[in-house]
């Protein structure tokens, strides 16, 4: 705000900002860059999120990260996404992403074909599940037939994993169900809240954070067994020195009071060594990605 002095020069009065402002100055940067390539800057190295939960989401969780990151690299390191999976999936397969944190058959399929070396996985392992309204005729998995279902996208673990149980009793998205694209999966339970779904599906980590005043009117009616974490890779061109450092600082970020902070929100538990065994277990997955079926 500018008030003019007895000199008639203006003045600017300082404004305070609230301390959320940070957060929401980084999530407005990256809901802004979503639609633009990730390029990055000279000597920045760029951290890519895949969009399971809105910009602002991403850039409130993975900021603690971001920084940890920067400080052990000792160089900056910029928060990136992408509108939707598809776009994540082909900018990581066009190497416009130097670090990715993503889902395992996403990450795994960038291992396999896009120049990605595993850096860790995280100690929680996915589960998935279907929840439905309580006043309304989703009981069971079985009772989607003739019904509608909420997904983030159809690329994602939640699809596919229902999708299997469903086709284990006859039932197939698309001919018997309808299918409610919401974009990410934060919008799942916004679907169902506004009646515009009668299920969604979505991994626990989302459902068990979820508001008791949103997850009183749900239930659960559906819980697919686990399969592996979340991935974090970078490219192999970053070599093995800035790789071995990236590996270093991420097995070192649970000790940190961030690191502590950003586990117990997140509960994603802490990063971990990846296997070739876990990342084998992954393979039936990454099929849907590169041959997808076309929409239904």
């Amino acid at each position: 705000m500018t008030n003019k002095s007895e000199h008639g020069v203006m003045s600017v009065r300082q404004v305070k900002l609230p301390k959320a402002f940070p957060f929401l100055l980084a999530a407005a940067c990256l809901l802004a860059a979503a639609g633009l390539p990730a390029r990055a800057a000279a000597g920045e190295l760029v951290f890519g999120v895949y969009p399971v939960v809105s910009a602002s989401e991403i850039a409130a969780q993975y900021a603690p990260l971001r920084e940890h990151l920067a400080r052990a690299l000792d160089r900056p390191v910029s928060l990136r996404s992408a509108p939707d999976f598809e776009r994540f999936i082909d900018r990581t397969r066009l190497g416009e992403y130097d670090l990715i944190f993503t889902a395992p058959h996403m990450g795994r399929l960038a291992e396999k074909r896009d120049g990605y070396l595993p850096l860790a996985q995280t100690g929680y392992s996915i589960a998935i599940v279907v929840i439905a309204r309580r006043d309304g005729p989703v009981r069971q998995l079985a009772d989607l037939r003739g019904h509608s279902l909420a997904v983030g996208a159809r690329l994602s673990m939640s699809y596919q994993l229902v999708d299997l149980a469903l086709g284990e009793k006859g039932i197939e998205i698309g001919r018997d169900v309808r299918f409610v694209d919401t974009r990410n999966f934060s919008n799942v339970f916004e679907a169902l809240v506004r009646k515009e779904a009668d299920a969604g599906a979505t991994g626990t980590l989302l459902w068990e954070k979820l508001p008791p005043e949103k997850r009183n009117v749900l239930r659960e009616v559906w819980r697919s067994k686990t399969i592996p974490g979340f991935l974090l890779l970078a490219h192999s061109r970053l070599g093995a020195e800035t790789l071995g450092r990236l590996r270093q600082a991420l097995h070192d970020f649970a000790a940190t009071a961030a690191g502590k902070a950003y586990f117990a929100q997140s509960q994603q538990i802490d990063f971990r060594p990846v296997d070739e065994a876990t990342l084998r277990r992954i393979d039936p997955y990454t099929a849907v990605l590169t041959n997808p079926d076309p929409p239904r």
